[in-house]
């Protein structure tokens, strides 16, 4: 597995998946920035983006990520 580097942000908005009705809107760049990581998929029929395995694993603290700003 390759090193994942991730912004300050980006780390933070790990917390929104899937997103939640009235909940925070993460902007589009920040969502990309996953999506190229492999850490969220990309959207679905519903329109909605989800956590991947990976992704989930990054959020809950079990893989080791790279923070730059």
């Amino acid at each position: 597995m390759s090193e994942i580097i991730l912004t300050t942000a980006e780390r933070a908005s790990l917390y929104f998946f899937p997103p939640a009705v009235g909940g925070k809107i993460v902007p589009e760049d920040i969502q990309q920035g996953l999506q190229e990581n492999g850490l969220i998929t990309a959207p679905q029929a519903d329109g909605r983006r989800r956590l991947t395995q990976l992704g989930d694993k990054v959020r809950l603290g079990s893989v080791q990520v790279t923070i730059k700003d």
